[in-house]
């Protein structure tokens, strides 16, 4: 049971950063010009331009984050996987 626990977790993990991979760059660019324009920034101005470089960036930092999760759930995966062989192998 612990086992197959432990493989769903990994799917799970392994599938929530790709729904991110399902927007087009035209997609993400239109969010983040509706974004800053919705703040009352205009395009071409400096405020709007900080504004989509502060998007991209938080982006990139969201992406990240899943990524250093996704290896940490990797990782207590990997763990939970041997120590379920290593009682198996007790029997």
């Amino acid at each position: 049971m612990g086992m197959h626990f432990s493989r769903l977790l990994l799917v799970v993990a392994a599938a929530l950063p790709l729904g991110a991979c399902f927007l087009t760059a035209e997609q993400i660019a239109a969010n983040d010009d509706a974004a800053c324009r919705s703040a009352g920034l205009k395009p071409g101005t400096p405020a709007y331009v900080q504004c989509l470089d502060d998007n991209r960036r938080m982006r990139l930092s969201q992406e990240a984050a899943m990524q250093q999760q996704m290896w940490a759930m990797q990782q207590s995966n990997r763990q939970m996987m041997q120590m379920n062989t290593q009682m198996m192998m007790r029997r």
